[in-house]
């Protein structure tokens, strides 16, 4: 380290520094260097700093230099302003009970008390000594914006909280002021019950050139809530990665993160994943609420033969079942829910999962991580060591994954997983241009199911109108095609079907929740043959036909007689082939 002599004095002649023999100023009593006050104030700002640090040193303490740390407004909140000028403490930096924290004086007896109390909240401390001046420095952001002790928002809400909240959010546009009326963190907390309130199962962000938008997905449709200046929406940002353990300082690679609220007395988890644009930022954060917990079948959609097919499957003890459809087609759910009834004493189920959503109780669940090589195919090969009777593998993306899976299904086990294709006999021909044998797939897979999500109408505002006549032609030509293939069904078109209005209730959507429309195949003897003999997917389609199989689309009509949703929300997630 260069050495640096200070010499100071103040005469007629004016004043005179020297530093190392290269900096003199002399004369009248003006610089003649106009930088040189602020590169006296640095020089001397150093020599502090360096003292310090080697205080710390002799101390055996870590050091920090408080003025090159952007601290958390969260962690303004761990003290009062009035505790840390008073002890000269500064949290900076935490994870989980993980903290640490900056002190001037260890020895100074409210700095004592403040981390002996820091220690009592189960706290595991990092005590690194700071300079007064850089305890000064940090001390100013009580003073900032962010910092209002007069409006802390808890991470637990309670059912009163929500009660407050839903008389306050009539109309979700009012969010867009209380966000930018607060805290980062009070902003969050704001958004996070503006989609409790909603049902939203994902929040977006996405930067514009001057703003950022805000969107809800509720039942499957992403709604505008509100729209944001992009300064503001900077401290938000940095509060999403604070709670969800990203890294601050990156902001040109995506990165995945997560957090968790208790809601009541129940726990809700919040997946968070972010992606580089043009404006900045993008960020979508997906809401698992526990309470949800597994649906009943009947509840998902299943009805008549295709909940009896579901039922029957609690007695498979091999063979690999497959869950087909888009993304957010809730296949993981069914999954779920195939578990639940399988999980019982006298069997092992393991997952391997990305990521794990819902913890199940008395199944072992384990998340994959490709960064370290835990794949689906080098996970599925050690978990079955584990001596499973069923697996659970959340994608089949590949075929080392196929072909591990079709083995596990052809030595005694039950294997579980998703595929994305649209209809449930296009899986067979996905596995085998994967590069699966017909040999290889037509013994191990046992039953198909193809899914789509559609909203309910709502039951608060719902309103009764004459079926319009190209409705009901639709619904006339699926009913004969649906007769065909099951002449034992009674169906009767009523003279007038539910329609949406919108209400509070619904957000003025005129709907509320969402159900399956579904087509399932179980494989016999014949259509297993067909595989082996490599005939085409509409061979297939027509094979599984003369067996009763109800498409997706017709599935959905029968549940538009029944009232429960919607022909404009059957068409738009079924394609027109279907």
């Amino acid at each position: 380290m260069q050495k640096i002599n200070i010499r100071s004095s103040m005469d007629n002649a004016g004043i005179q520094i020297q530093k190392a023999g290269n900096i003199q100023n002399s004369g009248n009593g003006q610089a003649r260097n106009s930088a040189m006050p602020e590169q006296i104030e640095k020089i001397d700002r150093d020599y502090k700093e360096t003292s310090v640090l080697q205080k710390s040193k002799d101390l055996g303490l870590s050091y920090i230099d408080l003025s090159k740390v952007n601290i958390n407004p969260d962690l303004l909140k761990l003290l009062t302003p009035e505790v840390a000028r008073k002890a000269m403490v500064m949290p900076f930096f935490r994870i989980g009970k993980r903290l640490r924290i900056a002190v001037v004086d260890p020895e100074n007896l409210d700095a004592k008390k403040v981390l002996e109390d820091f220690k009592a909240q189960k706290y595991l401390l990092n005590i690194n000594l700071a300079s007064l001046e850089g305890m000064q420095d940090a001390l100013k952001n009580y003073e900032g914006d962010q910092y209002k002790v007069k409006k802390e928002i808890a991470t637990t809400y309670s059912e009163a909280d929500i009660k407050s909240y839903e008389k306050e959010l009539v109309n979700l546009a009012e969010l867009k002021e209380k966000v930018e009326g607060g805290t980062s963190e009070e902003a969050l907390q704001l958004i996070n019950m503006g989609a409790m309130k909603t049902n939203a199962s994902d929040i977006h962000f996405e930067p514009e050139e001057k703003e950022v938008r805000v969107r809800f997905r509720i039942d499957g449709i992403l709604h505008t809530v509100f729209r944001i200046e992009a300064k503001v929406f900077k401290n938000l940002a940095n509060q999403i990665k604070y709670v969800s353990k990203m890294k601050l300082n990156i902001t040109n690679i995506p990165q995945d993160g997560r957090y968790s609220f208790m809601l009541n007395v129940r726990k809700v988890d919040v997946r968070v994943s972010s992606i580089p644009t043009q404006f900045g930022e993008s960020f979508v954060c997906r809401m698992l609420d526990s309470a949800k917990g597994v649906l009943k079948y009947e509840e998902m959609g299943f009805q008549t033969h295709y909940l009896k097919k579901m039922e029957r499957l609690q007695e498979l003890n091999h063979g690999m079942i497959l869950c087909t459809g888009p993304t957010g087609s809730g296949k993981t759910t069914t999954l779920y829910s195939i578990l639940s009834e399988l999980n019982s004493s006298e069997n092992k189920i393991i997952t391997l999962e990305d990521p794990i959503e819902y913890n199940l109780k008395g199944i072992s669940q384990s998340q994959i991580n490709e960064k370290r090589g835990y794949n689906f195919a080098d996970g599925l090969r050690s978990i079955l060591r584990q001596d499973p009777d069923a697996v659970m593998i959340g994608e089949i993306r590949d075929l080392d994954t196929a072909e591990t899976a079709a083995q596990a299904a052809l030595t005694g086990h039950v294997v579980m997983s998703t595929l994305h294709t649209n209809s449930a006999v296009e899986s067979i021909t996905r596995l085998i241009n994967m590069g699966l044998e017909p040999f290889v797939v037509s013994p191990s897979l046992h039953t198909i199911i193809a899914q789509r999500l559609v909203r309910r109408i709502c039951p608060h505002c719902q309103v009764q109108k004459t079926i319009p006549s190209a409705m009901l032609k639709d619904i006339e030509t699926n009913i004969e095609a649906i007769k065909k293939v099951r002449p034992d069904l009674k169906i009767d078109i009523p003279e007038k079907l539910p329609f949406p209005a919108g209400c509070d209730k619904c957000s003025h959507t005129g709907y509320s929740g969402r159900i399956l429309i579904i087509e399932m195949i179980t494989l016999d003897y014949e259509i297993r043959d067909m595989i082996l003999k490599e005939q085409s997917s509409n061979s297939i389609l027509l094979a599984a036909r003369r067996k009763g199989l109800i498409t997706m689309r017709e599935d959905g009509i029968l549940k538009v007689l029944q009232g429960i949703t919607t022909i404009e929300e059957v068409f738009r997630v079924t394609s027109v082939s279907m």
